[in-house]
């Protein structure tokens, strides 16, 4: 009788170790998630810069090119304008609406199905 009181002891201490690493995995996972979020948002974040500072520094070259080339700042920065305007704002209007493009192909499966039970006695009526 005395070993069982011990195995007890021993069982509930390897529950007690279980759970405690159970609990440091998903803080390990959570974390694992959390830094894999943060880098790529980071890059993100620095190719877009990187992709605008080239654009900005493309487009003022191209517009003094132009100024030098018709001899006049104003034409040559306003070719620049109006070649983005062309860009941004034409092209877009030729396409569908994204915003009424579905977004997702099929409807995800609903997990939270509820039974309706249709009742045949009707108030009123007697059987």
């Amino acid at each position: 009788m005395s070993e069982q009181p011990n195995t007890y002891n021993e069982l509930k201490q390897l529950i007690a170790d279980y759970v405690e690493a159970r609990i440091e995995l998903i803080k390990l996972d959570v974390f694992e998630k959390v830094a894999k979020v943060t880098a790529a948002l980071f890059s993100s974040v620095v190719v877009a810069l990187l992709g605008f500072f080239l654009l900005f520094f493309l487009s003022m070259s191209a517009g003094f090119y132009l100024a030098r080339l018709f001899d006049s700042q104003a034409v040559g920065f306003l070719i620049v304008t109006s070649f983005y305007f062309l860009l941004f704002g034409f092209f877009p209007l030729n396409q569908k609406n994204p915003a009424t493009k579905p977004t997702i192909s099929k409807p995800a499966p609903r997990k939270d199905v509820v039974l309706v039970v249709k009742s045949t006695v009707r108030f009123g009526e007697e059987k």
